[in-house]
């Protein structure tokens, strides 16, 4: 017989018709997918809760601050409306009122509770800043020269290193380092070339190793005249009087009779 040459045909591929492995993981964590799900939906919900107070609170704050004409009103708005973008604001605010009305020493404590209290403020190296230029005026130079190196090498703060130059320069030319003084002056100049900085370093290296002028004491006041005592004043008039004046004494007269003797 002749054998069957006819090919058989094999399947490509069987077809599973069962549940597929994504179907059988749901059906095997169905309550844990839904609790999750619930989770998801209650955090959604607080989130844009937290939301709408965390605006609330920033919009009575922003209003609060608006209102604020003086230190006290600046007071509540950092008490009242706490860790919020305007209680910043009026941290600064307030720190600038105080240092206009001579309250020095509470300026730098406001600039220094801002600083402490907002570390990613975006204006927190201005308020370094301030706070490092009051208390060098205030002879506290350690201090602020510490603040000034900071600002120099921090690259969020690149827009104040200038300044900060300057005033380390001026903080070493009066501690009577001229090279020094006159180092910081030159990196205003090279780093910062298209600053307006930059002429106020190239006067400052003008007169860098001038000695400041000698104070000499002013002389002495002349001596006030003396008042005459009551006394006095009233023995002047007599002895400003004039002499009187002395009439010429009368020679008597020689007799005729005499003559007459003499003559004979």
């Amino acid at each position: 017989m002749p054998e069957d040459t006819t090919p058989s045909i094999a399947p490509l591929a069987e077809i599973n018709l069962g549940p597929s492995k994504f179907e059988q993981f749901l059906d095997n964590n169905q309550k844990t997918l839904a609790v999750l799900l619930a989770v998801a939906v209650v955090a959604s919900a607080v989130y844009i809760v937290i939301r709408g107070v965390e605006k609330s609170r920033e919009h009575n704050a922003g209003a609060a601050l608006s209102k604020a004409t003086d230190s006290a009103a600046l007071q509540d708005v950092i008490s009242n409306h706490a860790k919020t973008n305007a209680a910043a604001s009026a941290k600064l605010l307030l720190a600038d009122m105080q240092a206009g009305e001579g309250k020095t020493d509470a300026a730098i404590k406001t600039l220094q509770d801002f600083i402490a209290t907002n570390t990613d403020h975006p204006a927190k190296p201005t308020a370094s800043a301030k706070l490092a230029a009051k208390l060098m005026g205030e002879n506290k130079t350690a201090e602020a020269s510490t603040i000034f190196q900071d600002l120099v090498s921090d690259p969020k703060a690149r827009y104040i290193a200038p300044y900060a130059l300057i005033c380390l320069g001026d903080i070493a030319k009066a501690g009577g380092d001229p090279a020094k003084a006159e180092s910081y002056f030159n990196q205003v100049k090279t780093e910062f070339a298209e600053s307006s900085f930059a002429s106020i370093a190239a006067e400052r290296l003008a007169t860098v190793k001038t000695k400041p002028p000698v104070e000499v004491e002013p002389p002495a006041p002349a001596p006030e005249p003396q008042k005459a005592s009551p006394e006095q004043k009233s023995a002047e008039p007599a002895a400003n009087q004039a002499a009187p004046e002395k009439k010429p004494e009368s020679k008597p007269a020689k007799s005729d009779k005499k003559d007459n003797k003499a003559k004979n």
